[in-house]
This record gives structure tokens, C-alpha cells and sequence, in this order.
């Protein structure tokens, strides 16, 4: 192009080293960029398991502190010793039951143990491993605790269930009874123990519950879960009635108790023991409960290199995984611990 005094004027551009050094910087920022993304993206994941982790934890707590909280509860009263047709290990039967009967109240104690009716043991259970002779579902846990709370349910039945085991149960005391079929009434003092009317006791389902972890899942192999054994009941026709098990929640992957222990008889705490370590003289009036979840997922980039030592653990356990991992811990208050 000419300009009025006839002279060309030059095209200016960038140079191909400056292109090039441009595209560099955009690279260089794009990457940042990126990386910045995928740190968010990690974040926001790691936050969303351990919401997801506190969430199971919480749900399983929820569920162990309502019933530990009402163990030792038998209707109008807190004193197991007065209950009629309750059963010690190694005594004889109770009158109250045949020994068709009996076999089914042992399924997950042993002969001998009256595993169901043993009262007097309102919580128990065993440290570090699973002992009940009733088999668990898969496979348990060989490091958790396993949990056992004996109580009466909180609400009255509606209609007895046969071959149930109900406590009758008035201010002064109480009766095992196995209700019969033809005579499910409550209210009719034909279907309950001689010498209690409807109009001052009350009729209670007996609870035993039994609490210990799996490895297994039953919706996936390798996914550990919190499960419950239930004692159902007495139909000598109906074996596998006697003890329901059920997965409570997913993830779970170990239980710890320890009990809070009363030996001087004033109701206060006096000192902590392991399951199945209960003095023969003390009265349970706390129970602390640990919780370790894990994700059902491994998190790429992550390795747990925790040691975990908590309640009772002797010794520190690290995982080396990716797998991230909480331990929630309560301390349960009973409230039927006083005289």
C-alpha cells in the first residue's frame, strides 16, 4: 500500500517464537488449571465418604444405644432375680418349659447355658472374637467384640405370638411364659400365668439381641457389616425360628465394648472391663461403644497408614490401604441399673 508520500508501510505480525512461547503460557495455565480441577474433584470426593462414613456410623450407634440403654428392663421393674422361670447356666431347666423347649432356648449358647433366659446377664458378650455356638452368617469378624443385650420389649403386644417367650410381669416380680396357640389374648388372664391379672401387669415380648460384625456384606463380598442375631422362638418343629439374623447396616468393620462396672453396690461407676470379664458381684451401668467404618471403595492416591488402639486393643492396628476409615466412640447409660 502507498502512502501519500509513495513510501510502503510493512505488515507487522508475531513471530513464530512468540507463538510459540504463547501457546507454552496457555498450556502451562490449562494444566494448573486442570490440576486445580482434579485437587478440587479428590476433595469433594474425600468429603463426601467421610459424611457417608459418619452418616453409617451414626445410623449403627443409633440403633446399639436404644437397646443397650433399655437392657435390664423387665416390664414394671429393674431386677432380674425376681423373675420366675429364668434360667442360670448349668441349672436345671425351668419348670416353665419342656426340653423340646429348652434345645431352642440353647441354640446359640450351648447345652446347658439357657442362653435365652439367662436374665441375670442383661449384658454380655465376647472380647475379640465370636463365640456363640449359633453359627454366624458368613463368616464374623475374629478382632470385633460381639454385644449381647437381654431385656423385655419396650412396647405391649398387641396379641400374643405362639411358642414366643413373654415375661408377665407385675411391681413385685415376674413370670417366663410361652405363649400358646388358641390363647393369644393378653387381656385374658387364661393366656398368662396363674396368679397375675391383665389389670395389674403387664405382658412384655422377651428381647435378646446378640451384635458382631462380618466381613461380608450381604449385597457385596468384601464390604464388612454390622449384623444382629435375634432369639425368635420355641417351636421345637421350627429350629431355624429360634435365631433370626439380620445386616443392620453395611461398612462396619469392627465393634468394641466395654462396660462400665459397679462392685460396691452404690450405683456409681467404679472401673471399665471386656466383655465376658464382669465380675460376678457387679452391676453393668455403662457401656462404651466404638465404631470403626470403612468405605466400601478404595480412594486412588490414598493409603491409610493409621494405627488404630482403641478400648481394649492390646496392641496399635495399621491397615496400609486405600480405604478411608472412621472410629466413632459413645458411652451409654443404662437406665435400669438401680434397685
Amino acid at each position: 500500500m502507498r502512502t501519500g508520500r509513495g513510501t510502503l508501510r510493512r505488515q507487522v505480525g508475531v513471530s513464530l517464537v512468540e507463538l510459540m512461547l504463547a501457546m507454552l503460557v496457555g498450556l502451562l495455565l490449562l494444566s494448573g488449571m486442570v490440576a486445580v480441577q482434579q485437587q478440587c474433584s479428590r476433595i469433594h470426593r474425600s468429603v463426601q465418604t467421610i459424611g457417608r462414613l459418619q452418616e453409617v456410623a451414626r445410623l449403627a450407634l443409633d440403633v446399639i444405644e436404644a437397646d443397650v440403654r433399655m437392657a435390664n428392663h423387665w416390664g414394671l421393674h429393674s431386677q432380674a432375680g425376681y423373675v420366675a422361670n429364668r434360667g442360670l447356666p448349668g441349672a436345671d431347666l425351668p419348670p416353665g418349659f419342656s426340653a423340646a423347649q429348652g434345645e431352642r432356648i440353647d441354640l446359640c449358647g450351648g447345652p446347658g447355658s439357657h442362653w435365652a433366659i439367662h436374665l441375670d446377664e442383661y449384658l454380655g458378650g465376647s472380647n475379640r472374637g465370636y463365640d456363640l455356638a449359633c453359627p454366624a452368617s458368613g463368616a464374623a469378624s475374629s478382632r470385633a467384640d460381639t454385644l449381647i443385650v437381654r431385656r423385655a420389649a419396650d412396647a405391649r403386644p398387641a396379641s400374643l405370638e405362639p411358642d414366643r417367650i413373654y415375661l408377665q410381669a407385675g411391681r413385685l416380680g415376674g413370670t417366663l411364659f410361652v405363649a400358646q396357640a388358641g390363647c393369644t389374648n393378653p387381656a385374658n388372664p387364661a393366656c398368662i400365668p396363674t396368679g397375675y391379672a391383665p389389670a395389674t401387669s403387664i405382658s412384655r415380648a422377651l428381647v435378646v439381641h446378640a451384635y458382631y460384625v462380618s466381613p461380608n456384606s450381604t449385597q457385596r463380598t468384601g464390604v464388612p457389616a454390622l449384623r444382629r442375631k435375634s432369639f425368635g422362638n420355641v417351636n421345637a418343629a421350627s429350629p431355624a425360628g429360634a435365631s433370626q439374623d439380620d445386616e443392620l447396616v453395611s461398612g462396619v468393620e469392627d465393634l468394641q465394648v466395654r462396660f462400665g462396672v459397679d462392685t460396691d453396690g452404690d450405683a456409681s461407676l467404679d472401673h471399665y472391663v471386656d466383655p465376658g470379664a464382669v465380675p460376678a458381684d457387679a452391676r453393668i451401668v455403662t457401656a462404651t461403644i466404638w465404631l470403626r467404618v470403612r468405605s466400601e471403595e478404595p480412594e486412588t492416591g490414598y493409603q491409610d497408614d493409621t494405627a488404630y488402639q482403641y478400648a481394649g486393643m492390646a496392641s496399635a492396628w495399621t491397615p496400609g490401604d486405600g480405604h478411608r476409615r472412621i472410629v466413632l466412640s459413645k458411652t451409654i447409660h443404662l437406665r435400669n441399673t438401680r434397685t
